[in-house]
């Protein structure tokens, strides 16, 4: 059973640093509004998450 948390959390964590990676340094949110690729990228990396 733990080394099945270990997984989940795994991905969760990869999920997370993709997210972070799609979004840069600098955070905007118009570019995300706009980007149709960028925010379902996003959205399918917070499914990952959740």
């Amino acid at each position: 059973m733990q080394h099945s948390i270990e997984m989940y959390l795994h991905d969760i964590l990869n999920a997370i640093d993709s997210i972070v990676e799609y979004l840069g340094n600098e955070r905007n949110f118009h570019e995300y509004e706009t980007n149709k690729l960028l925010r379902r990228a996003v959205e399918r990396e917070l499914e990952i998450v959740g």
